[in-house]
């Protein structure tokens, strides 16, 4: 078997970034899809709570503007 190649600092913290950014878009498209055409609380909290499953870190200015994104997003 092949050594797993070893990465440079630069590198993980990329490929960290990817895997934060993955798991937010799949905390986004539960909440899209559970949550279409609900109150803003109820978007930003199931928000919150998709965000703790998917072990993603949001500040809660950042939870009520993408919560607010959804909710308005459904509105259109």
């Amino acid at each position: 078997m092949k050594d797993e190649p070893t990465r440079t600092a630069p590198e993980a913290e990329l490929l960290n970034m990817v895997e934060q950014a993955m798991r937010f878009r799949a905390a986004w498209g539960e909440v899209c899809s559970t949550h279409w055409g609900r109150s803003f609380d109820e978007v930003l909290e199931a928000l919150t709570s998709a965000a703790e499953r998917w072990s993603v870190q949001l500040d809660k200015s950042f939870a009520r503007r993408a919560a607010m994104e959804i909710h308005a997003g459904s509105r259109e």
